[in-house]
């Protein structure tokens, strides 16, 4: 899906140094977003990671933190862009939604779950889910209408889902699969709930969501909607 706008042009290198601030996601394994990070430098960007307690906070607070560590851009002339894994990818949806000063410039979100996850749904009521995914992961219920009323931020934005359903990697596929979940999914997030009303362009990678961050068609997607504001055609995941 692409609109209108004048950010899609033809792919040309990004100006010197054009920066592009990371989010992982819950409880990131140090390698998570190492590929993609080295990848946009190759590519001319300049990555900058932003690392934070994903576990301990409410995503209120941490969606506070966020905006706290962006005031670092208050001034700056140039476009910045963000991507974000998960949960990264809420507080970007969330952070950027108020006004910022300093000028947008492409946002894709990986495997975000935009109106939640089925299996928070299932297994909320748990009393240990908390501790083995962290206390956002229990905000996280499919459909919960305060994911809908979160703000769209006022730029282009990309999101790529992961549609490898079941991998020994990632725990969670095993529940969906023990669950019987039949809609399309990551193993963790379905395809249809990471979609997000406004968004420029979608794709699908065949990767679960474990790894989506190092799949190399995830990161092949992230540097050309970073550049050209739109998907690159590719293998359908």
């Amino acid at each position: 899906m692409i609109g209108p706008d004048d950010s899609t042009t033809p792919s040309a290198p990004p100006a010197a140094g054009e920066r592009v601030v990371l989010l992982h996601g819950l409880s990131p394994l140090p390698f998570a977003l190492r590929p993609l990070q080295s990848a946009l430098c190759r590519a001319g960007f300049r990555p900058l990671p932003w690392r934070y307690p994903s576990r301990r906070h409410d995503v209120a607070t941490l969606v506070r933190r966020f905006r706290a560590w962006l005031a670092m851009f208050e001034g700056a002339t140039a476009p910045i862009h963000f991507v974000g894994f998960s949960l990264g990818a809420i507080l970007i949806r969330a952070g950027l939604g108020q006004p910022v000063d300093f000028p947008l410039g492409r946002v894709v979100m990986i495997a975000p779950p935009n109106d939640g996850a089925n299996l928070v749904a299932r297994l909320r009521h748990l009393a240990w889910l908390s501790h083995i995914y962290g206390r956002p992961a229990l905000e996280f219920t499919r459909g919960d209408p305060w994911l809908g009323r979160l703000p769209t931020p006022a730029c282009p934005i990309g999101v790529i889902a992961g549609t490898r359903r079941l991998h020994a990697a990632n725990p969670n596929s095993w529940l969906n699969a023990l669950l019987g979940n039949a809609e399309a999914h990551d193993g963790t997030v379905e395809v249809a709930s990471t979609q997000l009303a406004g968004m420029r362009d979608f794709t699908t990678v065949d990767a679960t969501h474990t790894l989506i961050t190092r799949h190399p068609e995830t990161i092949r997607q992230v540097i050309g909607f970073l550049r050209d504001g739109r998907f690159a055609p590719g293998v359908p995941g």
